[in-house]
């Protein structure tokens, strides 16, 4: 399985986990008053998220994936 196969194949779980953690992690900023955009945290979040998606990559392309 290619890169992009295993993105195509993923992109579902991987948008539909991004966008539930996105809602959760707004909803408990804006219910505590902190500011909703906190640049340091939001790019640890998206480096988490690159993770993520690096780890089904690689699980995927060396055979492991579905």
């Amino acid at each position: 399985m290619t890169v992009i196969e295993s993105l195509r194949n993923r992109a579902g779980l991987i948008a539909s986990g991004a966008a539930s953690f996105a809602v959760l992690v707004g909803g408990l900023r804006l219910a505590s008053g902190e500011p909703l955009v906190q640049p340091q945290t939001d790019l640890g979040i998206v480096i988490g998220i690159a993770m993520v998606v690096l780890y089904f990559v690689l699980t995927d392309t060396r055979g492991g994936g579905r």
